[in-house]
């Protein structure tokens, strides 16, 4: 009798164990899902449309809840006049389209096959004032201007950054007359629903992230010449070389 009831209770905590995962991985799931919505902010002035979409620089083609072709999404159904996104306007007139966080590559793949003009808005330099993988003032009130600069003439306009320049923007974007107005859920869910499922990335991705590798070693005692930025380069050149791998093992499209 004693053995049974010792295994009823392993079973009883075993059972428990199993309950408490589930409701811990799907609480993080949901909270994911709303951190994700909660970065997805719409603003009016006069006729023009602005979304602005937060990323996650750490996102994949097939990371849940929000990955790659969540954005896939996003740039298909708004159809905008125009993507802005994190990567400086100079490296990207120079061919340097990895600039910036790979997801923002992707995107910029994806609406140049659709034929939407591409923007980039981010501006840094590798100095002792900035700080690798961080913001400050003078960044910030770069990429505002870049933003008003790059939306003028568009009815329409899509903006992609990492989710932390969403709220920092924000009150800038008020400023100059952009008015922050009600985005229903259904509205978000619908936008960034998935229907191409097809995990494989656009032809291109792999060519862009060896150019922007072979610019990072180009860099490094040159542009890059404290300890700090050399170390950011070569860490940076150990992430691409990983999401090159990956590319090459999923597939481009041809």
């Amino acid at each position: 009798m004693n053995n049974i009831k010792k295994i009823l209770r392993n079973i009883i905590a075993f059972i428990i164990c199993i309950i408490l995962l589930v409701v811990m991985y799907e609480s993080q799931y949901i909270i994911n899902i709303l951190t994700r919505d909660y970065n997805f902010r719409k603003y009016l002035k006069d006729n023009q449309q602005i979304y602005f979409l937060g990323t996650d620089h750490t996102m994949l083609l097939d990371s849940e809840p929000y990955s790659y072709l969540n954005l896939k999404s996003a740039i298909e159904n708004l159809k905008p006049d125009v993507l802005l996104i994190e990567s400086r306007p100079d490296q990207l007139a120079e061919g340097n389209f990895a600039d910036g966080p790979t997801e923002m590559l992707y995107c910029h793949l994806i609406a140049d096959n659709l034929h939407i003009p591409v923007k980039g808005v981010d501006w840094w330099v590798p100095n002792d004032a900035n700080t690798p993988s961080s913001t400050n003032r003078i960044r910030d009130n770069s990429i505002n201007e870049n933003i008003l600069k790059n939306v003028i003439g568009h009815k329409k306009v899509l903006i992609l950054m990492g989710r932390d320049h969403v709220s920092l923007e924000e009150p800038k974007l008020e400023s100059a007359g952009y008015k922050k107005v009600f985005f229903s859920e259904i509205e978000k869910i619908n936008l960034l629903k998935i229907h191409d499922k097809k995990l494989i990335y656009p032809k291109g991705m792999n060519y862009y992230i060896q150019k922007r590798i072979a610019y990072e070693k180009n860099c490094i005692g040159t542009v890059y010449k404290t300890d700090t930025w050399k170390k950011q380069g070569l860490d940076l050149i150990e992430n691409l070389n990983r999401i090159s791998k990956i590319i090459q093992q999923t597939g481009e499209s041809q």
